[in-house]
């Protein structure tokens, strides 16, 4: 006798809850929907079976019922830990708002990108949490109208849209400080893209501090970078190829630094022994890595938690905040010490 094939459990339908109630479906739509318009005791009982049988409500189906999608796009430039905390957080309160979030990964390619926004123009979403610091040519340009748009981290240029963000600034200008008070006079910076205006924002905060100390900052301690691992690597091997090579680096992101770590433990070199290393960000990664990096606490949960709730009143017809400014704070860790002290004149260049 051939055995039947195991069949995937039903899921449990708003018909389901309706009939275990002995209402109708009308009724437990509304409970669910429009609770003011029923009796505590009927949302009650209605909730309590819908627990129960663990019924899940469609929440893209409904929406589109409606004539809404009840849903937002997050637009993320890539794939990585960073940003997948920051889409965490903004489905943590879109789902508790009953929306759905859906993830688009532009891959930094314009096409996809543009893509992504005509997702709301054909319906599939209601507006945009945008994470990549700029829209696509079409929309940045006003030939097609922008959508319902929310930025994070980053301002849109030449548009008057709410952007949640941190005060990258203010994050860098801690970390230099930091390692000045632990001795460094020497201290480098590997910055993130051009391309991204937070990159600028650090730089500021760096030059700041060491200005504020009465340091120098020449430009020769200053490696442009692009966020990789890679460009860390690169920028760290170049700063050591100097006469003097700074005695500490702040990286631009936690990649950076990595990177940066990774070339001074292939030039036997010590961290933070020969060279301290901060970086931004604060990835989970940060914390287990060789040595525990020291570096500047980004809320992004946070981040992507008041995306969606400005994204969603920004939805629902209400007034939403132009600006919401989110503090840093740095973590301090293994990768940071004072200076070893050196003879006048000497070079760590190997």
């Amino acid at each position: 006798m051939k055995k039947r094939a195991s069949q995937a459990p039903v899921p449990t339908t708003i018909r389901d809850v309706a009939r275990e109630l002995g209402m109708s479906v009308a009724t437990v739509s509304r409970a669910l929907s429009r609770p003011e318009l029923l009796r505590h005791e009927t949302r009650a009982r209605v909730m309590t079976v819908v627990e129960r049988l663990g019924y899940r409500p469609n929440l893209l189906a409904r929406g589109l019922r409606r004539g809404k999608a009840r849903a937002m796009l997050l637009v993320v430039p890539n794939l990585s830990p960073f940003f997948l905390e920051i889409f965490a957080g903004a489905e943590e309160a879109a789902r508790e708002a009953e929306f759905a979030v859906l993830l688009g990964n532009s891959n930094g390619d314009p096409e996809r990108e543009e893509a992504c926004f005509d997702q709301v123009a054909s319906g599939r979403a209601d507006g945009i949490i945008l994470l990549t610091g700029l829209a696509p040519a079409a929309y940045a340009t006003g030939r097609r109208p922008l959508p319902p748009l929310v930025t994070v981290l980053e301002r849109l240029p030449h548009h008057a849209v709410p952007v949640i963000r941190t005060d990258h600034r203010a994050g860098a200008s801690e970390a230099t400080r930091h390692l000045i008070d632990l001795g460094h006079r020497r201290i480098a910076h590997i910055a993130g893209s051009k391309k991204v205006p937070s990159t600028a924002q650090r730089l500021e905060g760096y030059r700041a501090a060491l200005a504020a100390a009465g340091l120098s900052a020449p430009a020769e301690l200053v490696f442009p970078g692009d966020f990789t691992m890679q460009s860390g690597a690169v920028g760290m091997d170049a700063l050591l190829g100097l006469d003097t090579p700074p005695t500490a680096v702040l990286c631009g992101n936690d990649e950076m630094a990595f990177g940066a770590v990774r070339t001074l433990h292939k030039r036997g070199l010590s961290v933070p022994e020969d060279v301290s290393i901060v970086g931004f960000d604060d990835q989970n990664m940060a914390a287990f890595y060789n040595p525990p990096l020291t570096t500047v606490h980004i809320p992004r949960h946070e981040l992507g938690r008041r995306a969606a709730l400005e994204l969603i009143e920004q939805l629902e017809g209400r007034d939403v905040a132009r600006e919401v400014v989110l503090p840093t704070r740095l973590v301090v860790r293994e990768s940071t010490a004072p200076p070893k002290r050196r003879s006048a004149g000497t070079s760590r260049r190997r």
